[in-house]
Protein backbone atom coordinates (compact mmCIF):
# COMPACT_ATOMS: atom_id res chain seq x y z
CA UNK A 1 0.00 0.00 0.00
CA UNK A 2 1.26 3.70 -0.85
CA UNK A 3 1.00 5.49 2.53
CA UNK A 4 1.47 9.43 2.76
CA UNK A 5 2.48 10.17 6.62
CA UNK A 6 2.30 14.09 7.15
CA UNK A 7 4.64 14.90 9.86
CA UNK A 8 8.32 14.36 11.02
CA UNK A 9 8.14 14.48 14.60
CA UNK A 10 8.16 11.47 17.15
CA UNK A 11 4.93 10.19 16.33
CA UNK A 12 4.98 10.97 12.28
CA UNK A 13 8.52 9.06 11.81
CA UNK A 14 8.11 6.50 14.05
CA UNK A 15 4.43 5.48 12.04
CA UNK A 16 6.92 5.16 8.98
CA UNK A 17 9.38 2.86 10.35
CA UNK A 18 6.74 0.37 11.55
CA UNK A 19 5.19 0.79 8.07
CA UNK A 20 7.87 0.30 6.05
CA UNK A 21 9.13 -2.77 8.01
CA UNK A 22 5.59 -4.35 6.87
CA UNK A 23 7.09 -3.77 3.24
CA UNK A 24 4.31 -0.61 2.82
CA UNK A 25 6.03 2.21 0.31
CA UNK A 26 5.86 5.33 2.67
CA UNK A 27 5.98 8.79 1.09
CA UNK A 28 7.32 11.37 4.38
CA UNK A 29 5.71 14.91 3.70
CA UNK A 30 6.99 17.71 5.43
CA UNK A 31 7.17 21.82 4.70
CA UNK A 32 11.28 20.79 4.73
CA UNK A 33 11.45 18.12 2.13
CA UNK A 34 15.42 17.86 3.16
CA UNK A 35 14.18 16.99 6.80
CA UNK A 36 11.96 14.41 5.70
CA UNK A 37 14.02 13.19 3.25
CA UNK A 38 16.89 12.16 5.92
CA UNK A 39 13.70 10.47 7.75
CA UNK A 40 13.27 8.50 4.56
CA UNK A 41 17.10 7.50 4.49
CA UNK A 42 17.04 5.81 7.57
CA UNK A 43 14.11 3.88 6.07
CA UNK A 44 15.50 2.69 3.41
CA UNK A 45 14.17 2.31 -0.06
CA UNK A 46 10.68 1.87 0.75
CA UNK A 47 10.62 5.14 1.86
CA UNK A 48 10.50 8.39 0.04
CA UNK A 49 11.12 12.20 1.61
CA UNK A 50 8.87 14.69 -0.30
CA UNK A 51 6.55 18.06 -0.17
CA UNK A 52 3.00 17.62 1.26
CA UNK A 53 1.28 17.89 -1.77
CA UNK A 54 3.72 15.60 -3.83
CA UNK A 55 3.17 12.85 -0.70
CA UNK A 56 -0.38 12.94 -0.60
CA UNK A 57 -0.30 13.13 -5.06
CA UNK A 58 1.03 9.66 -4.76
CA UNK A 59 -0.42 7.76 -1.71
CA UNK A 60 -3.41 5.96 -1.49
CA UNK A 61 -3.89 6.37 2.60
CA UNK A 62 -2.42 9.98 4.59
CA UNK A 63 -1.63 10.04 7.81
CA UNK A 64 -1.82 13.10 10.03
CA UNK A 65 0.74 13.05 12.48
CA UNK A 66 0.89 16.81 12.97
CA UNK A 67 1.03 19.13 16.38
CA UNK A 68 -2.74 20.29 16.76
CA UNK A 69 -1.53 23.34 18.78
CA UNK A 70 -1.25 27.06 17.43
CA UNK A 71 -3.21 26.21 14.51
CA UNK A 72 -0.38 23.69 13.10
CA UNK A 73 -2.72 20.63 11.91
CA UNK A 74 -5.51 22.73 10.43
CA UNK A 75 -3.10 24.85 8.57
CA UNK A 76 -1.15 21.99 7.15
CA UNK A 77 -4.53 20.27 5.74
CA UNK A 78 -4.47 23.39 3.40
CA UNK A 79 -1.36 22.35 2.17
CA UNK A 80 -1.87 18.87 1.46
CA UNK A 81 -3.93 19.30 -2.12
CA UNK A 82 -7.21 17.28 -3.12
CA UNK A 83 -8.28 14.59 -0.65
CA UNK A 84 -11.55 13.44 -2.51
CA UNK A 85 -11.89 9.69 -2.09
CA UNK A 86 -8.87 9.24 0.03
CA UNK A 87 -8.36 7.17 3.42
CA UNK A 88 -7.09 9.99 6.36
CA UNK A 89 -6.03 8.66 9.22
CA UNK A 90 -6.14 11.00 12.13
CA UNK A 91 -3.27 10.45 14.72
CA UNK A 92 -3.98 14.12 16.39
CA UNK A 93 -5.00 15.12 19.53
CA UNK A 94 -6.28 19.18 20.47
CA UNK A 95 -3.16 19.43 23.11
CA UNK A 96 -2.85 23.00 24.46
CA UNK A 97 0.94 24.02 24.11
CA UNK A 98 2.05 22.27 27.08
CA UNK A 99 -0.14 18.74 26.59
CA UNK A 100 -1.41 18.64 29.43
CA UNK A 101 -5.36 19.56 28.57
CA UNK A 102 -7.03 19.60 25.57
CA UNK A 103 -8.40 22.28 24.01
CA UNK A 104 -11.46 20.46 22.33
CA UNK A 105 -13.76 18.32 23.71
CA UNK A 106 -17.86 16.70 24.94
CA UNK A 107 -19.19 18.83 21.82
CA UNK A 108 -16.54 17.72 18.99
CA UNK A 109 -13.06 16.66 18.57
CA UNK A 110 -10.01 17.16 16.38
CA UNK A 111 -10.79 14.25 14.53
CA UNK A 112 -14.30 15.99 13.59
CA UNK A 113 -12.94 19.55 13.24
CA UNK A 114 -10.39 17.59 10.52
CA UNK A 115 -13.32 15.35 8.91
CA UNK A 116 -15.09 19.28 8.35
CA UNK A 117 -12.13 20.83 6.55
CA UNK A 118 -11.67 17.72 4.28
CA UNK A 119 -15.42 16.51 3.12
CA UNK A 120 -14.53 14.74 0.25
CA UNK A 121 -12.01 12.35 2.35
CA UNK A 122 -12.87 9.20 4.43
CA UNK A 123 -11.36 10.62 7.60
CA UNK A 124 -10.63 7.71 10.29
CA UNK A 125 -9.22 8.56 14.01
CA UNK A 126 -6.41 6.23 15.04
CA UNK A 127 -3.07 5.91 16.73
CA UNK A 128 -4.36 8.80 19.09
CA UNK A 129 -3.53 6.91 21.82
CA UNK A 130 -0.29 5.69 21.67
CA UNK A 131 2.55 7.00 23.26
CA UNK A 132 5.95 7.13 20.29
CA UNK A 133 8.00 5.28 22.95
CA UNK A 134 5.84 2.59 21.91
CA UNK A 135 5.88 3.18 18.52
CA UNK A 136 9.41 2.03 18.47
CA UNK A 137 9.95 -1.59 16.53
CA UNK A 138 9.56 -4.66 18.83
CA UNK A 139 7.94 -2.49 21.40
CA UNK A 140 4.32 -3.06 20.69
CA UNK A 141 4.22 -6.31 23.08
CA UNK A 142 3.43 -6.32 26.66
CA UNK A 143 4.31 -10.10 27.61
CA UNK A 144 2.18 -11.94 25.69
CA UNK A 145 -0.34 -9.00 25.04
CA UNK A 146 -0.41 -6.32 21.98
CA UNK A 147 -0.62 -2.97 22.71
CA UNK A 148 -4.56 -1.44 21.91
CA UNK A 149 -4.50 0.01 19.05
CA UNK A 150 -8.17 1.89 18.84
CA UNK A 151 -9.95 3.58 15.68
CA UNK A 152 -13.13 5.03 15.01
CA UNK A 153 -14.73 6.75 11.48
CA UNK A 154 -18.01 6.80 9.35
CA UNK A 155 -16.80 4.73 6.52
CA UNK A 156 -16.58 0.81 6.98
CA UNK A 157 -14.24 0.02 3.92
CA UNK A 158 -11.59 2.88 5.28
CA UNK A 159 -11.90 1.32 8.75
CA UNK A 160 -11.32 -2.05 7.57
CA UNK A 161 -7.86 -0.56 5.36
CA UNK A 162 -6.93 0.93 8.77
CA UNK A 163 -7.62 -1.54 11.22
CA UNK A 164 -4.99 -3.82 8.83
CA UNK A 165 -2.49 -0.86 9.19
CA UNK A 166 -3.06 -0.90 12.54
CA UNK A 167 -2.29 -4.58 12.89
CA UNK A 168 0.26 -3.94 10.54
CA UNK A 169 2.33 -1.45 12.87
CA UNK A 170 2.10 -4.56 15.65
CA UNK A 171 -0.93 -3.10 17.85
CA UNK A 172 -4.55 -5.05 18.38
CA UNK A 173 -7.12 -2.92 17.08
CA UNK A 174 -10.29 -2.48 18.35
CA UNK A 175 -13.03 -0.83 16.86
CA UNK A 176 -14.25 2.23 18.71
CA UNK A 177 -17.83 3.22 16.58
CA UNK A 178 -18.28 6.43 14.90
CA UNK A 179 -15.96 9.26 13.81
CA UNK A 180 -18.02 10.85 16.81
CA UNK A 181 -16.50 8.53 19.29
CA UNK A 182 -13.08 10.43 18.40
CA UNK A 183 -14.60 12.68 21.17
CA UNK A 184 -13.65 10.01 23.83
CA UNK A 185 -11.01 8.86 22.09
CA UNK A 186 -8.82 11.90 22.98
CA UNK A 187 -9.46 12.41 26.42
CA UNK A 188 -8.60 9.05 26.90
CA UNK A 189 -5.19 10.35 25.17
CA UNK A 190 -5.09 12.93 27.45
CA UNK A 191 -6.12 10.82 30.56
CA UNK A 192 -2.45 8.88 29.55
CA UNK A 193 -0.61 12.08 29.60
CA UNK A 194 -1.76 12.71 33.16
CA UNK A 195 -0.74 9.48 34.00
CA UNK A 196 2.43 9.55 32.88
CA UNK A 197 3.95 12.95 32.75
CA UNK A 198 1.38 14.23 35.63
CA UNK A 199 2.48 11.30 38.17
CA UNK A 200 5.68 10.14 36.65
CA UNK A 201 4.30 6.60 35.43
CA UNK A 202 6.24 7.05 32.30
CA UNK A 203 5.26 6.34 28.50
CA UNK A 204 6.72 3.01 27.91
CA UNK A 205 3.04 2.37 28.48
CA UNK A 206 -0.15 1.40 26.68
CA UNK A 207 -3.91 0.77 26.30
CA UNK A 208 -4.82 -2.66 26.37
CA UNK A 209 -8.63 -3.68 25.77
CA UNK A 210 -9.43 -6.73 27.00
CA UNK A 211 -12.47 -9.23 25.71
CA UNK A 212 -13.74 -12.26 27.84
CA UNK A 213 -14.12 -15.31 25.25
CA UNK A 214 -17.41 -16.63 25.58
CA UNK A 215 -17.18 -20.43 24.06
Amino acid sequence: MKLAVIGTGNIGSRLARLFALANHEVFIGSRDPKKAEAIAISLGKVAKGVTYAEATSNADVIVLATPWANDATLATIRGLGDLTGKIVVDCTNPLAPDYMSNTLGHTTSSAEEIAKQLPGAKVVKAFNTIFADVMEPGKQTFGDYQGTGFYCGDDLKAKEVVATLIQDAGFEPVDAGVLQNARYLEPMAQLNIQIAYGLGGGTDVAFRYMRRRVA
